[in-house]
């Protein structure tokens, strides 16, 4: 005689050696390992992420809008067009200029920093 069980059967039906195997299916376990991870910064990275923002909208729209106030410059400090396209074409010039050496610094010091 053959005994057949149905799925419900198998579903409910557990062995003694499942329940002491820690690999066994446990959804309260799956959960707590989906949890995010708590931010190791203490939950100032977005502060961080939104001060630097406000710095590059400043210095880039100081940048980008040099024309609009270079004639209010030329007549507050009494300089000609030369001179004061050299002081707007400055920030941008560090721009590049730090760029390329704070990247040669960090390539430099990677297996420090990631090791």
């Amino acid at each position: 005689m053959t005994v057949t069980r149905t799925c419900a059967e198998d579903a409910t039906s557990h062995d003694d050696d499942e329940a002491d195997d820690p690999t066994s299916h446990d959804p309260r376990r799956e959960l707590d390992e989906l949890a995010p991870p708590l931010p190791p910064d203490g939950g100032w990275g977005w502060a961080v992420v939104g001060a630097a923002f406000f710095a590059n909208l400043i210095l880039d729209g100081v940048c980008y809008t040099f024309g609009i106030i270079m004639p209010a410059l030329q007549e507050h400090f009494q300089a000609g067009k030369g001179k004061t396209a050299l002081v707007g074409s400055m920030v941008p010039g560090c721009y590049l200029i730090v760029g390329k050496t704070v990247v040669y610094t960090l390539l430099s010091w990677q297996q420090n920093i990631w090791e």
